[in-house]
């Protein structure tokens, strides 16, 4: 270990001390190795880490330097005796196409393109940038006193992996060497589990009255893929679950390649026993409903929500990604979603309300906010722009289309309210 990573970690209990007195937002480092606590005894080594080790930034003559990316989180303490924990997204990578040709996008600078997932800690991983529920200067934010935790996502694997894989990069964009290999790592479940140590020994309260674990995007899948631990670590309070922006709509190519035993992220060795039983068993057009049926039963005292916009652009990009990897087009350059691919559209819209439609009538602990128009995420004023339309900025404050329900009280009557009824919502109704 690092000097610098030993001293981060001789930190944690130090910061921790302070955080009682302090209402900023608190940067908690994480060491590069640390030993945890399963919820059921076994002691076990994790590895938490970005993708990569050193990232370009901006200097200060506006040319790029190379910092460290390792991986921490943040605190935020409340006045209340609620706790929120947020998972951040930031898209996905599983092969070479996606892991390393689509960053070569990024350094171009094409503003009709992107990468499919974000390797550092620096860019979109700040609570005190994104807005939406942590902006605590709103006195109509119903959250503002609540306890904060705010994981950053560097990883590309969804919050769920737990290895480190080599890819190639093809073109020599990133190495300056075609075919030479790339290290990524995929440790969002490891940094993840530290979040989780660190609360269990460091949270003030202990026992929260309220606990709301939500994400957005792939963080709405690393919450869900994750509840089970958090869960373990608070069964004492009433729990709840927000997944923001991730409807499992996805290939059949998909599932096979990475949800399964084998696959680049490791699952097998990170899932929760609910989930892990289905590797290799997951279907392309009821994954969703596995997912949430998996909890619902598993957690019945428990709450489950979800929301989505009707035509979620990002989500449906990722699906038209997934489809064009399926078909063996690994050009990331091609796989931008255009306004006439109507078929990518009305396939997404369709198996998504399908999918939340089913949840209602079969589980009794479970509801859904369907949002109108393509804006992708409603916890962070990040509604990512495409050349789509897109609704407007800070849905979490603005939010009423489905039947005039203000989002951020359904939310919160969700998180809070002693008896849960479901209080589903569509703006088509």
């Amino acid at each position: 270990m690092s000097l610098k990573k030993l001293f981060s970690f001789s930190m944690l209990t130090f910061c921790s001390s302070f955080i009682a007195q302090a209402e900023e937002w608190q940067t908690i480092p994480v060491p590069d190795s640390m030993e945890i606590t399963l919820p059921g005894g076994e002691q076990k080594i994790i590895q938490p880490s970005c993708a990569m080790d050193e990232v370009p930034v901006p200097g200060p003559d506006g040319n790029p330097i190379m910092l460290p990316n390792d991986f921490r989180f943040y605190f935020q303490p409340g006045d209340s005796d609620n706790l929120l924990i947020f998972l951040q997204g930031g898209g996905a990578c599983w092969n070479d196409a996606t892991c390393v040709d689509s960053l070569i996008l990024q350094q171009d600078g094409n503003p009709q393109s992107r990468p499919t997932y974000n390797p550092s800690i620096y860019t979109e991983n700040d609570p005190r940038q994104v807005g939406g529920i942590f902006n605590d200067a709103r006195e109509d934010n119903p959250f503002r006193d609540w306890n904060k935790v705010f994981v950053p996502y560097c990883s590309g694997d969804l919050h769920v992996g737990s290895s480190d894989n080599v890819y190639t990069d093809n073109t020599g964009a990133i190495t300056g060497q075609p075919g030479a290999p790339v290290l990524i790592k995929h440790r969002g479940h490891d940094n993840v589990m530290a979040v989780r140590e660190w609360l269990k020994t460091n949270y003030p309260g202990k026992n929260p009255r309220n606990v709301l674990i939500s994400g957005s995007s792939a963080g709405g899948y690393g919450a869900t893929l994750n509840y089970p631990y958090f869960e373990s670590a608070f069964s004492r309070s009433r729990t709840a679950l927000l997944s923001d922006g991730a409807m499992g709509v996805m290939t059949q190519g998909f599932v096979d390649d990475v949800l399964t035993d084998g696959g680049p992220w490791n699952l097998e060795a990170t899932l929760p026993r609910q989930y892990e039983r289905m590797l290799g068993r997951f279907y392309a057009f009821s994954l969703n409903n596995q997912l949430m049926k998996a909890l619902t039963y598993q957690y019945p005292f428990d709450r489950f929500a979800q929301y989505s916009t009707g035509l979620d652009a990002v989500q449906i990009q990722f699906f038209k990604i997934a489809d064009q990897i399926d078909r063996g087009n690994l050009d990331p350059a091609s796989w931008q979603l255009s306004e006439s691919e109507f078929l990518y559209f009305l396939t997404w819209h369709f198996r998504m309300a399908t999918s939340i439609n089913t949840l209602s009538v079969f589980t009794w602990n479970y509801q859904y906010y369907l949002g109108e128009g393509t804006c992708h995420t409603i916890l962070t004023d990040f509604c990512e722009q495409t050349e789509l339309p897109v609704s407007s900025p800070s849905p979490f404050f603005n939010e009423t289309s489905a039947g005039g329900v203000p989002f951020k009280d359904w939310l919160y009557d969700f998180a809070t309210k002693r008896n849960f009824r479901e209080n589903s919502v569509s703006y088509t109704n």
